[in-house]
């Protein structure tokens, strides 16, 4: 009897509290680039991708009206456009910030990946011109690439 009535009163409990740290935790902004990683010697621009036979899909950013300042988070959007309808495989997203070596930093923004897009409400770059590659591939296994420049002021 004492089970019972203790179980759904402890499982409220840790439900009530998964829920804070689920919403706590998604309210702090991801470092997406360390100042360790900016630090890195930088690398070329890569040239536009060459033309495929089959067309994989395409990748758009969206507007981050508040990017531009060191130390202040800004929300980093990025929509994919499926060619011929295919949609695109979350699972092969990758994220590049293009430093000598290659950074992968698909990890830290691999919560925010879909099927439409990348939405990221809340990340830290450190000031300076950063390079990012967004790599997606398609159900049918046809790639798109794109790269980005996020461009960082100190603080003032």
């Amino acid at each position: 009897m004492m089970k019972t009535v203790l179980i759904p009163h402890i499982l409220r409990v840790v439900l009530a509290t998964a829920a804070m740290s689920t919403a706590s935790h998604a309210a702090e902004p991801v470092q997406l680039i360390t100042r360790e990683e900016a630090g890195l010697p930088t690398t070329a621009k890569a040239p536009a991708s060459t033309r495929n036979l089959t067309r994989g899909p395409g990748i758009d950013t969206l507007p981050t009206p508040d990017k531009g300042v060191d130390g202040k988070p800004f929300r980093l959007a990025v929509r994919f456009m499926p060619s011929n309808g295919v949609p695109i495989d979350p699972a092969t997203v990758r994220v590049f910030y293009r430093r000598q070596p290659p950074v992968d930093i698909t990890e830290r923004i691999k919560p925010f990946i879909t099927p439409a897009g990348i939405d990221a409400p809340s990340v830290l770059v450190p000031s300076g011109s950063h390079i990012i590659e967004i790599e997606a591939t398609d159900k049918e296994g046809r790639i798109g690439r794109r790269q980005l420049t996020l461009t960082v002021a100190p603080p003032q």
